[in-house]
């Protein structure tokens, strides 16, 4: 493994604790507009580095010397790795929806069209579940390689690539989910911006 003498679940709490510290941070700061160009990215270099050391350390510590394939290896880093940033966009988007709801006008549906205002804290979401889900699928084709171990065949090959398909399924439909239930709560709520132009500019022309 990368990190031979990380073999202490200690370091991979610290590890996951310093995560969660710098999303809660991230996550106020966000919610109350005071998130800048620069301390986006700072914020978010810092979780994607501790994440990438996290999955590191737990690969470590779960990994099993007398295997010749590194099945408990590979689940421990892909655990840790995309878990920390997976669990990281959840905990930002539950920030979003929140202020969504505070300001309600930064979503307005307009003739059926979702319009959405420009916001550190959404395009920190959407990079930190892309790296999660893309983590995520490529670890479960390693998990699903050391399960293989030595046997060949076309069938045997693509089941390794079966986790990275899904996993970019799901990248390219959890913005929809996301939105989709970000409306539901406007709605429920009373709160969702619908703005109908065409129907504004034909009251104009009768009124003309």
């Amino acid at each position: 493994m990368a990190i031979e003498t990380w073999d202490s679940p200690y370091i991979v709490i610290w590890l996951c604790l310093g995560v969660l510290v710098t999303v809660l941070t991230y996550g106020m700061r966000g919610y109350n507009g005071k998130i800048s160009g620069i301390s986006a990215v700072v914020y978010g270099l810092l979780i994607m580095i501790l994440s990438a050391l996290d999955g590191a350390a737990l690969g470590q510590y779960m990994y099993d010397k007398t295997e010749k394939y590194n099945f408990l290896g590979s689940i421990g880093m892909t655990l840790g790795l995309s878990g920390p940033l997976l669990i990281s966009g959840l905990i930002l988007f539950l920030f979003y929806q929140n202020r969504v709801v505070k300001h309600s006008d930064e979503i307005v549906l307009r003739d059926g069209n979702l319009e959405i205002s420009e916001s550190y804290l959404l395009g920190e979401i959407t990079w930190l579940m892309f790296l999660g889900l893309l983590a995520l699928g490529i670890g479960a084709g390693h998990i699903v390689m050391a399960l293989v171990g030595d046997r060949e065949g076309l069938l045997i090959a693509s089941t390794v690539l079966i986790p990275l398909i899904v996993a970019i399924w799901l990248i390219t439909q959890y913005r929809k989910w996301m939105f989709k239930y970000i409306v539901w709560v406007l709605r429920r709520k009373g709160l969702l911006q619908v703005v109908d132009d065409e129907s504004r500019s034909k009251d104009t022309e009768y009124c003309k």
